[in-house]
């Protein structure tokens, strides 16, 4: 099973690891969200009041359920680098070099020296942020579709202002509800991912540090 957590699979874990995101996103909506968000729904459409601020209630738009489902994406591909991570620190606590384990075959022992080993590292660097670019694209599109909830809420509940005048609520509050419960939830999960992004960073920089002081500070 270990040989296909490697960089030659990324592209198809980042395939999988989507639809995995949207079952186990679909499926909680379904046995859980759903449910009790028109519940909830249902009592405050036949009490004229606004719906009680249950977590369900907060979710149930589809603005929040795709914006739970590219988290849970980020997370696992996040997971998935990180995994990637443990291993070339095990390798360094080996005393293996995860710098040319895949490079031995085209580099000689003539030409394996400061300079190259310093190439390798930026190289690696690089990569190390070409790995995260795809979640931070995630973490950046995350509020901006809680923004797009924010809109389409407004716009509804200004559409029902005649019915508020009239007394009717219900409508222009769960409107408005629609709109500062997405960004909530845009929110909240962009900064759980932010900070998800740093812990990563930290450890692909200690590595980084790492190889530098243990194949260039000689």
């Amino acid at each position: 099973m270990k040989k296909y957590f490697n960089k030659s699979y990324y592209s198809i874990f980042i395939f999988l690891s989507f639809f995995l995101s949207l079952i186990i996103v679909h499926i909680f909506y379904l046995a859980l969200i759903n449910p009790m968000a028109f519940e909830f729904m249902a009592i405050a459409q036949a009490n004229n009041i606004s719906p009680e601020r249950h977590f369900s209630v907060i979710l149930k738009d589809p603005e929040q359920k795709i914006c739970l489902i590219l988290f849970l994406w980020s997370l696992i591909i996040g997971a998935f680098n990180y995994y990637l991570l443990q291993d070339d620190y095990k390798s360094l606590e080996n005393n293996n070099d995860p710098l040319l384990e895949e490079l031995s075959e085209k580099i000689d022992s003539e030409t394996s020296n400061k300079e190259i080993y310093s190439i390798l590292i930026e190289n690696k660097f690089d990569l190390f942020q070409l790995d995260l670019s795809f979640i931070k694209y995630i973490s950046w599109a995350i509020p901006s579709i809680g923004f797009i909830g924010t809109v389409r809420g407004i716009g509804e509940a200004l559409s029902q202002a005649a019915e508020a005048i009239d007394g009717d609520i219900t409508g222009m509050t769960t409107s408005l509800g629609v709109a500062f419960n997405s960004t909530f939830t845009a929110l909240l999960l962009s900064i759980m991912l932010m900070f998800f992004i740093t812990r990563i960073e930290y450890k692909q920089d200690n590595l980084i540090v790492m190889l530098r002081a243990r194949f260039l500070a000689k």
